[in-house]
């Protein structure tokens, strides 16, 4: 027995049904088994997953290659059989009991991906099967897009747990399981996904930095279907004539299904396109309307255009005739400044006259009233005796001289 299966499982004693997220594969895996079930789990560790089986009516045999978990297991188990199932075949291990005792249901719970040659475990395990018997596993998703991503940046590296568990020997896709149970001999009619996004913080995949990789890649790989299952859960059954007339008479009732709900979807499609073609005509009729409405509006359009540019025009000639009036205004405002300061000046110097004139009205009232005293003192001479007899003494002068020169 290789050393690498020693793993320390977890005996999770308290661990009951209830608590499983519905996104488990054994949550899953409990569900497509049903109840009152004999059972073989292959791989069952500790007995953990069994322990539910009891708890559901259910008779387990346990099959493990961790002698450590088998000792735990046998708790839980009718019987635990140690056993490397890569170089010991079932016919082996179940010789005494193959002929006197089958199995309703056999699980393989994350283990065949770590057999040499899980397709001859699967065909041996068609004899331990009751006739309305049948397989329940979970495998890993190979293509989930962590890993895909990983290996882009050239990674592909082993961990204790998870997908790239480094004890798994074999790696499967959507297609790729459902290939090895047919080609195992079985009809498989369920796989279902379990669901980790592909940039989780889990030590189930690699972590991944979206931001490291173009986003048409990442955009591509989301696309995908299975970009984010971390687990298929498959149940197949043993191919026989009962199995496969039932399968495809299955498939005639679904094809059937399928085939009226098609009709219903023309007998609705017809009537849809009933309705969309007078809605067309209604359509067209509107738009014949809209494209009438639509050229005399281009028409105005283009009137409003022409009186748009001619405003244009004539808002650029008052712009340019507000630019002349504006540096009229300017000169005008200039002038005016200079004209005021002239009035000022003007008015300075009319003061200053107007204070000369005062004052030479003062000295003309002032030499008005002298003259007006000296009239009247030659007034008084005048007529004073002395002025009287001075004018007889020229009069008399005058007088003499004229007759001398005579």
């Amino acid at each position: 027995m290789s050393a690498d299966w020693e793993k320390d499982y977890p005996a999770l004693e308290n661990f009951l049904e209830k608590d499983l997220d519905e996104n488990s594969s054994l949550k899953k895996m409990l569900r497509l088994i049903g109840e009152q079930k004999r059972v073989v789990d292959f791989g069952c560790a500790t007995g953990y997953f069994a322990r539910l089986l009891n708890n559901r009516g259910c008779e387990v045999v346990g099959v493990e290659i961790n002698s450590k978990a088998a000792k735990v297991a046998r708790n839980y188990c009718e019987e635990v059989i140690i056993a490397d199932l890569d170089f010991v075949s079932l016919d082996e291990i179940f010789s005494d009991k193959i002929a006197v005792e089958k199995f309703d249901v056999a699980v393989f719970g994350d283990i065949l991906e770590h057999l040499r040659n899980p397709w001859q475990v699967l065909e041996e395990t068609r004899k331990l099967l009751t006739p309305q018997g049948f397989v329940i596993a979970s495998i890993p998703n190979i293509a989930h897009g962590a890993i895909r991503l990983a290996l882009l940046q050239g990674n592909f590296e082993y961990k204790a747990l998870g997908i790239l568990d480094n004890t798994h020997l074999r790696f499967f896709t959507r297609k790729t399981v459902a290939q090895l149970f047919e080609e195992s001999g079985y009809l498989v009619d369920v796989i279902e996904p379990t669901k980790l996004p592909i940039y989780a913080n889990s030590d189930l995949i690699p972590i991944i930095d979206k931001n490291n990789f173009d986003i048409n890649i990442t955009n591509e790989i989301e696309r995908d279907e299975d970009a984010d299952t971390l687990q298929f859960v498959i149940r197949g059954y043993p191919v026989s004539l009962e199995n496969k007339y039932s399968k495809l008479y299955k498939q005639y009732f679904e094809v059937v299904e399928e085939l009226n709900n098609y009709r219903t979807q023309l007998d609705n499609l017809k009537v849809e396109l009933h309705q969309s073609k007078s809605q067309l005509q209604v359509r067209n009729t509107e738009f014949e309307q809209n494209l009438t409405d639509l050229e005399q509006s281009q028409a105005q359009l283009q009137e409003e255009q022409n009186q748009l540019q001619q405003t244009q025009i004539q808002y650029q000639q008052l712009k340019n005739q507000l630019k002349k009036n504006r540096r009229k205004l300017e000169e005008a405002q200039n002038q005016f400044q200079q004209t005021q300061m002239q009035l000022e000046q003007q008015d300075l110097q009319l003061q200053q006259v107007q204070q000369h004139w005062q004052d030479n009205q003062i000295k003309l009232q002032e030499a008005h009233a002298a003259w007006e005293h000296c009239q009247q003192i030659i007034q008084a001479m005048e007529t004073s005796k002395f002025w009287k007899l001075r004018t007889a003494w020229l009069n008399f002068k005058h007088y003499l001289f004229s007759k001398f020169e005579n």
